[in-house]
């Protein structure tokens, strides 16, 4: 498309009935541009492009004490398919400025996109989705269009951001509407201009935009001659396509959604969050910069270029918040000297204004006086920070939570959990001594069954995996952000209260697992769940549960590891306050008896194997052990340590037997002997200590005649093979501690006869380097075998 038609389309778009502002989403110059167009042509009616879902939103939206950022959380759910999504708004987000305009003028605005179940089940490709969730203004179209990367590149800009404010906010108080629609038009036809049709459909474009120009096409035909035109704000990408599709209208989409629920909800909003989102290509990041440009748009300060201004301004607040936060004072002649960098660095680079990376540029060359190593990461830590901007959104009234959202509030608030501060918190529960801390830790941990991200344990007792119980305090961060809102909200499908939400998605758990084949682990971790929120109604079914998945799961190691967790919970149950676990007790005992019964027939990987053989040796000197028969578990460990299982397996059950007395030293010394003997592969005999010392590590320092027998067998490997299984053998060792490595390495050198080893270690060389060495090393020694000179080498 040349020039001539990239201004008819510019042309097209603004008609007598009909308005379409191509626009991209957090833009100031876009924002300043709907303003001027409503003011211009006084429209009969406003369309934004939005899933229509959120029209009964605009009143909350538009009212005068909704303060942003706000976003619209939606969600839709279909049998096992759920989607989520984030609509975020600012004061200079175009669309809201409509939607204002709009509102103050009394003219009827509404949403025009399908809604999110409808995107999701028209779009082939999914859309990238961060840590933040997925966006509803996505501009993934003009990250990758190749034509403005190579646009950006001649021009001299950094990256797409650098080349829109460029192009469009750099001048946008001075600029016409036709002239900034033709820009925009221009822009969006390279954009445009790199993605296929096929691309267009897969993506979901193609659905989109059938539905929105339908949309446009019921507003013209219910238009009087008396009225203004219709305005349609909608992003720039799907405008430039308006005019065709209009001309040679296609159907609207029929998506069949059955069977979807779902809603949409008003929560509030951060700058921080939003720049996050929005770097997953969803709009314009660095939100307080284009704050601070929006504002000086709106009320211009006297005399002085909003862009120049904004800079300013944003140079004084970095150096605040260098001296505040950072502790790294700055002389008001270094603010001075970047403010004049940044304006000089516009003028050579030919920009109407400094652009932020202008900024940026000249603040990395005035306030780094240090190390750019230490000061560096001080001063691009504060810019972010700074241009990041830390505004939180507040809801207007009437606006309200749904009901979830506030009970959950409500009750953090009484467990004196923070939930109006932002920032992370952190709280420690004594769970053994204070019941109201065992009730804070089931509503978290109810909070965290319904999949809100809010708080996460860090350290304590974990009642679900059977570790740390010795610990008397549990201990959380947690932080109430935009993320927990519209996890809430997307959970109030089970109910309008935190209690009533848990049983309900509890409920659904147990349900799953009943209809699908769950391990014996498994199934013992949702009956802790149950008693560490507080569900002991549910406690029997969960129990029968347990019983069937024990008696149906075929692993040893899964067994094993099922019925520790069982001995543990049973001795939990004071703090949890569970006192439905009677049938506790002799489930232990069935699970114990088959988890033996399995132990005769080993399979699959040997580590978990060995840990599980670790786990019951542990519950037999447990409180809930005692009444075990541990003849039962001497026999297996016997028979295993005698060769029934892979040699890993072996050496942990001769591990066990020697700690607990009935293996003597020479037996041990015996078997590790036969296991690195010429006749067994060198992999075996590795494995066999490797297991040997991860039950009985004591045995290393403990017994001379092991280490010694260990010489001589490794003594006897050539070079080769020693080099090639050296990495597991250190991993065989590397459970000991510094202490007990001292003590091996003092029990090796007198068998060297040598006072001691020297150091053990070298921090200077690479795991690469040694490996390199040792090949030369290797290389040296076959040369001098070569020529009769083998001796050196010795």
């Amino acid at each position: 498309m040349d020039a001539g038609e990239v201004r008819d389309l510019a042309a097209e778009l603004v008609r007598d009935d009909l308005v379409v502002v191509p626009v991209r989403h957090h833009s100031p110059a876009c924002a300043l541009l709907v303003r001027r167009l409503i003011e211009e042509h006084r429209p009969c009616q406003v369309l934004v492009e939005g899933p229509r879902a959120f029209t009964p939103l605009i009143p909350l939206l538009t009212h005068a004490d909704a303060e942003m950022p706000l976003a619209v959380y939606t969600y839709a759910a279909r049998d096992a398919d759920r989607w989520a999504a984030y609509y975020p708004f600012c004061d200079y987000s175009p669309e809201l400025v409509a939607l204002r305009d709009a509102a103050a003028a009394g003219i009827p605005s509404r949403f025009i996109d399908l809604d999110l179940a409808e995107q999701q089940l028209v779009e082939q490709v999914p859309q990238e989705i961060g840590e933040e969730g997925a966006s509803l203004l996505d501009e993934r179209h003009f990250r990758h269009s190749e034509s403005l990367r190579l646009l950006a590149k001649r021009l001299g800009c950094a990256d797409d951001e650098d080349l829109w404010e460029l192009l469009f906010e750099s001048d946008a108080p001075t600029s016409g509407t036709a002239e900034q629609i033709a820009r925009m038009a221009a822009y969006c036809v390279m954009a445009r201009a790199d993605r296929s049709e096929q691309d267009l459909a897969a993506d979901g474009t193609t659905a989109r935009e059938a539905e929105m120009v339908w949309h446009v096409r019921e507003a013209l035909a219910t238009r009087s001659a008396d009225d203004g035109p219709v305005l349609v704000v909608v992003g720039g990408f799907h405008a430039v396509a308006f005019p065709a599709l209009l001309a040679d209208p296609p159907a609207r989409p029929a998506i069949d959604v059955p069977n979807v629920s779902g809603d949409s909800a008003l929560i509030r909003y951060t700058f921080e969050r939003l720049e996050r989102l929005n770097g997953y290509g969803a709009g314009m990041t660095s939100p307080a910069w284009h704050q601070r440009l929006w504002s000086n748009l709106v009320d211009p300060p006297a005399g002085q270029d909003p862009r120049v201004a904004a800079t300013l301004t944003a140079l004084l607040d970095i150096s605040a918040e260098l001296r505040d936060r950072h502790r790294l004072p700055l002389p008001l002649p270094s603010v001075v000297a970047a403010f004049e960098q940044s304006l000089r660095l516009a003028a050579l680079r030919e920009r109407p204004a400094p652009l932020r990376s202008d900024l940026l540029d000249a603040v990395l060359s005035c306030f780094v006086k240090g190390d750019a190593d230490v000061e560096g990461v001080l001063v691009r830590a504060a810019s972010t920070y700074t241009l990041t901007g830390d505004a939180i959104g507040r809801l207007p009234p009437g606006a309200g939570r749904t009901p979830l959202v506030e009970d959950a509030r409500q009750r953090l608030r009484q467990q004196r959990i923070r939930v109006d501060d932002l920032g992370r918190q952190s709280t420690s529960l004594d769970l053994y001594r204070n019941a109201a801390h065992r009730e804070t830790s089931r509503l978290l941990h109810g909070l965290a069954i319904l999949g809100v991200p809010f708080a996460t344990r860090t350290a304590g007792p974990d009642f679900v995996h059977g570790t740390g119980l010795g610990r008397l305090h549990e201990k959380w961060d947690y932080s109430w952000t935009p993320l927990t809102e519209g996890a809430l909200v997307e959970a109030s499908i089970y109910g309008s209260t935190v209690p009533t939400a848990v049983t309900t998605r509890f409920a659904e758990l147990l349900a799953e697992r009943r209809t699908t084949t769950v391990g014996a682990p498994e199934a013992v971790a949702l009956l802790a769940q149950a008693c560490v929120v507080g569900l002991h109604d549910r406690v029997g079914e969960t129990l029968e549960l347990v019983g069937a998945s024990v008696a149906a799961d075929a692993s040893f190691a899964a067994v094993g590891v099922a019925v520790t967790q069982l001995a543990l919970l049973w001795e939990a149950r004071e703090p949890l306050e569970a006192r439905r676990l009677g049938e506790v007790p002799a489930l232990v005992r069935t699970a114990y008896q088959r988890a033996v019964y399995l132990g005769r027939q080993l399979v699959g990987d040997p580590r978990p194997t060995a840990d599980a053989l670790v786990r019951l040796r542990d519950l037999l000197v447990a409180q809930t052990g005692g009444e075990l028969d541990a003849d039962l578990y001497w026999d297996l460990v016997d028979r295993i340590a005698a060769g029934h299982a892979e040699p890993f397996v072996q050496g942990a059950a001769a591990g066990i037997a020697y700690s607990a007395g009935r293996s003597a030293a020479d037996e041990v010394v015996t078997r590790v002997a036969g296991h690195l003997a010429g006749g067994v592969s060198p992999v075996a005999g590795v494995a066999f200590v490797s297991g040997l010392l991860l039950t009985a590590r004591e045995v290393a320092w403990q017994e001379r005649s092991l280490l010694a027998e260990l010489d001589r067998r490794l003594t006897g490997w050539d070079q080769a093979t020693f080099v090639r299984h050296l990495p597991e053998l250190r991993l065989a060792f590397a459970d000991l501690t510094p202490v007990e490595t001292d003590r091996v390495a003092k029990l090796v050198a007198s068998l060297k006869g040598l006072p001691d080893l020297g150091s053990l270690t070298i921090a200077s060389a690479t795991a690469e380097q040694v490996q390199r060495r040792l090949q030369i090393s290797e290389q040296a020694r076959a040369l001098l075998e070569r020529d009769g000179l083998s001796g050196w080498s010795a």
